[in-house]
C-alpha cells in the first residue's frame, strides 16, 4: 500500500488543534510523486467555471503561480476545460517542469458551455493526449485519466489506447474518473489504475462503495466537488454550515476545512480537488490538507450533516447555492 508520509523533513511536529484533531503535514504517494492531499482544480483558469478564454489571461497565469507558491503541488485539469484553455495556461506557467504533478483527462466532449458528451474511441483518446501534450508543453503527462468510460467502445480498447501511450513514454500513469462499481471491477481486469477520481462530499456519498474498494486495494481516491459551493440550495448550504460551526470553533478551524478533512478520514489515501480565484480561499483550503480528525469527530460531522439532509436532498453540481 502506498504510504501516507509525514512531509519531507524528519520527524515533523504534529500539533493538537483541539479535542479530536491534530495538525501536521499529511502527504500521499500518487503517480510516483509525493503530494499534498489538496490539489488545485484548474477549471478556474478559464473564463467561467470550465469554459472560455479569460479576458485577462495573465490573471489566470498569476492565479496558478499563486497556488503553486501556496504549496499546491498536484494540478488537476482536463482537455474539455475551456476546451483546451486550462491546459494552455498550465503549459505557460509549468511547462515541462517537474516541480508539480500535472494530471489531465481525456474522453469527454465539450461542444458548448452547457453541453457535455462522452467519446471513448481509441483513436480520439490518442489524439487528445497528443493535443494535451502540445498545450501543456510537456514531453510526458504525469497522470492521464480516462474522463468517462464510453459504453460504445470496449473498455479494453479505451484503456489500451492509454496503455500504448504509456508504453511510448508519453503518459506516466493512468487513472479513471467516475466508474461505477461494476465498471471499476472491469478496469481491474485490464489495468491497476494509479488513482480513481469521482464526486464525493458531505452530501454526495454514493461513491462510498468505490472508496472502500480502493482502500482495500491501497489505491488512492481523489474527490472532486468536495465542497458545497455548488450542488445544494442556499438553505441547505447554510444549515449544514450552522451545524458544523460549533465543531469547527472547538477545533480552531473552519467549516470548509472540516468538510475536506472529513473526506480524508474516509480513506487513508484520499485527496480532494479544490479551486478558487481567491488566493485567500486557496490558502485556507490548502491548510486543510494537514488537518486529521479522529473517528469521533468524523462521526460527529456525519451526524451534523444527516440532521440537515434527508434522502430527498439531492446533490446537483449544475446548481449554484444561490440559484432560486
Amino acid at each position: 500500500m502506498p504510504p501516507i508520509t509525514q512531509g519531507s523533513a524528519p520527524g515533523p511536529r504534529k500539533d493538537t488543534a483541539g479535542d479530536g484533531a491534530t495538525v501536521g503535514p499529511q502527504r500521499v504517494e500518487l503517480a510516483g510523486r509525493n503530494v499534498s492531499r489538496v490539489a488545485f482544480g484548474a477549471a478556474r483558469l478559464t473564463a467561467g467555471d470550465g469554459w472560455g478564454v479569460p479576458e485577462d489571461i495573465s490573471a489566470s497565469r498569476n492565479l496558478l503561480r499563486s497556488a503553486i507558491d501556496l504549496g499546491y503541488d498536484y494540478i488537476d485539469t482536463a482537455d474539455s476545460l475551456g476546451p483546451g484553455v486550462s491546459e494552455a495556461v498550465i503549459g505557460d506557467v509549468v511547462g515541462n517542469s517537474d516541480r508539480v504533478l500535472v494530471a489531465t483527462k481525456v474522453g469527454m466532449l465539450r461542444p458548448s458551455a452547457t453541453r457535455w458528451g462522452v467519446l471513448g474511441h481509441p483513436d480520439y483518446l490518442r489524439q487528445q493526449v497528443r493535443n494535451s501534450l502540445l498545450r501543456l508543453r510537456r514531453d510526458r503527462i504525469d497522470l492521464v485519466y480516462l474522463h468517462r468510460i464510453d459504453p460504445a467502445y470496449p473498455l479494453a480498447d479505451q484503456l489500451g489506447a492509454l496503455q500504448e501511450l504509456r508504453d511510448e513514454g508519453l503518459v506516466g500513469h493512468i487513472g479513471v474518473s467516475e466508474p461505477t462499481p461494476a465498471q471499476l471491477e472491469e478496469v481491474f481486469d485490464i489495468e491497476t489504475p494509479a488513482v480513481v477520481q469521482s464526486v464525493y462530499n458531505l452530501v454526495e456519498r454514493r461513491n462510498g462503495e468505490i472508496i472502500t474498494t480502493l482502500g482495500d486495494r491501497g489505491i488512492p481516491f481523489v474527490a472532486y466537488w468536495p465542497l458545497l459551493g455548488r450542488g445544494v440550495s442556499r438553505s441547505v448550504y447554510d444549515a449544514i454550515h450552522r451545524q458544523l460551526r460549533p465543531t469547527a470553533q472547538r477545533l480552531g478551524t473552519t467549516t470548509h476545512a472540516l468538510s475536506l478533512a472529513w473526506i480524508f478520514g474516509r480513506h487513508p489515501l484520499s485527496l480532494a480537488v479544490v479551486g478558487s480565484r481567491d488566493p485567500r480561499h486557496l490558502a485556507a483550503n490548502r491548510a486543510a490538507a494537514d488537518l486529521t480528525l479522529d473517528d469521533a469527530v468524523l462521526d460527529e460531522i456525519t451526524a451534523a450533516v444527516d440532521a440537515v439532509c434527508d434522502p430527498s436532498t439531492a446533490f446537483n453540481p449544475a446548481r449554484s447555492k444561490d440559484d432560486k
